[in-house]
């Protein structure tokens, strides 16, 4: 899904030795307000700054199309799950804000947590 999600939605890739090692994919929802549709780092990148540089890059481009909201969705932190407590903590660095947690909209296993952040101080 998310594969030809990523050809049909702006998606930015950042690749290192000939392979893709980042990307995020932009779903628009209504002119002013967007989605991370889906964003992925490999594990060995994480922490060098590539999600960073693909959320900044996102947010300048969303800017320049008078975008004013950007929200993402993960696993809520009523899920176990440590590596969705680590993304949940990146995106809250990256100045998004939790909103609201929706128990089942994907599976009653796997809540999720709506975060969105203003891009008018991006």
């Amino acid at each position: 899904m998310y594969k030809n999600d990523s050809a049909k939605f702006p998606t930015f890739a950042v690749e290192r030795d000939g392979a893709i090692v980042a990307f995020l994919t932009l779903r628009e929802h209504f002119a002013a307000s967007w989605e991370i549709h889906c964003m992925a780092v490999h594990a060995s990148c994480r922490g060098s700054g590539i999600g960073t540089s693909l959320i900044e890059h996102s947010q300048v481009w969303l800017c320049q199309r008078g975008v004013k909201f950007l929200q993402v969705k993960t696993v809520a932190s009523t899920s176990n799950s440590a590596e969705y407590a680590e993304t949940r903590k990146f995106y809250e660095a990256m100045g998004f804000t939790p909103v609201e947690v929706f128990p089942e909209l994907w599976d009653p296993w796997n809540p999720a947590l709506q975060m969105i952040k203003s891009l008018n101080a991006a």
